[in-house]
């Protein structure tokens, strides 16, 4: 197969990384090659990137704050604040994070993209024996742009990662982890949560590879979704011969909030390993409306019952937030967007 012939934004995003390196300089031949993705590559099939990238016919910029020199190496007990701004035009960004041996780390990154962006930002992240990640990945500014926030994660033997990631979409926003998990008592958390209105896109879409024994991955995802508004959620977890005694286990439950919202989700096992326990569950329904009647029999006015139960659905994946205050930032948003929603 030949190289496709570019949209404008291809073009833009192809000269502006002319001279790459590393995982930068593969992003430019692969849009190149194959053009951004679209609906017929498998793991984009809800998400047409290329579509949504139409009108952009420039170059942008990502900016990138708290990371010096595109390297990170925290300390023990440091907590460091990411700011990840793309505005308006193609652009793209990397950088990558190093966890050494026995340090405890948390890492806080907060995502806007202006309207007419399409940003990429990729993390390479490397969690040495012994050491411990939460990461906290906060998209909460409502924006028309086009992000795409992808990570690599090495999680090495004895190692320990948390993330969290909390979303309210974007013209189209996808969140892509990927981990390389190498058992030996090793654990993943990996949730999620995403609140969509009418115009956003919201993809979150991970994978766990387990090439060794003993390890432990868990996921809990929620959503809920307005009308006009589209939620996404692929996970794949794969466990190799190798990764006996692996417990992994994957959830998504979704609330559509109205019967003109969209919900996509691909739940998936690949299963080499025959003493495992590994499940995947996906529900996706409405509000409970015994519970709306109940709480409008004691006086709670419509609007206000709905948003409640909203955020008592949602809220749980914030829960394995450990910073306090943190947690309850995101609770406030959480609950400002439903009040500027309902």
């Amino acid at each position: 197969m030949g190289v496709i012939k570019p949209i404008a934004a291809e073009t833009a995003l192809i000269d502006a990384l002319d001279g790459a390196t590393g995982w930068l300089a593969q992003l430019r031949e692969a849009t190149r090659v194959q053009g951004l993705p679209t609906r017929r590559h498998e793991m984009w099939k809800w998400s047409d990137l290329r579509r949504a990238a139409g009108e952009i016919t420039s170059a942008g910029q990502i900016t990138v704050t708290g990371a010096a020199d595109g390297v990170l190496e925290p300390a023990d007990g440091e907590t460091v604040e990411l700011s990840v701004s793309a505005s308006a035009g193609a652009s793209a960004a990397a950088l990558s994070v190093v966890v050494k041996s026995g340090r405890t780390v948390t890492l806080v990154e907060r995502y806007r993209a202006e309207a007419g962006s399409l940003g990429n930002i990729h993390l390479d992240i490397e969690i040495e024996d012994g050491a411990r990640l939460e990461r906290i990945c906060i998209q909460d500014e409502a924006e028309e742009g086009i992000l795409v926030a992808s990570s690599s994660i090495d999680l090495a033997v004895n190692a320990h990662l948390n993330q969290v990631a909390f979303s309210f979409g974007g013209k189209l926003v996808r969140n892509e982890t990927h981990v390389l998990h190498a058992g030996e008592h090793s654990e993943a958390h990996l949730h999620g949560v995403y609140l969509l209105d009418e115009g956003r896109h919201n993809d979150y879409t991970t994978s766990v590879h387990h090439t060794g024994p003993g390890g432990i991955t868990h996921q809990l995802v929620k959503g809920a979704v307005t009308a006009h508004a589209r939620g996404v959620f692929q996970g794949k977890f794969k466990v190799d011969r190798a990764a006996q005694l692996t417990d992994a286990k994957m959830t998504h439950r979704a609330l559509m909030l109205d019967d003109r919202a969209e919900i996509d989700a691909k739940p998936e096992l690949e299963i080499y390993a025959d003493n495992v326990q590994c499940a995947h569950g996906n529900a996706i329904g409405t509000l409970d409306e015994t519970a709306l009647f109940y709480m409008r029999q004691r006086g709670i006015p419509l609007v206000q019952a709905r948003a409640l139960l909203i955020e008592s659905y949602l809220a749980e994946p914030l829960d394995f937030i450990s910073d306090e205050a943190l947690r309850e930032q995101l609770r406030e948003r959480l609950r400002d967007r439903l009040r500027a929603i309902s």
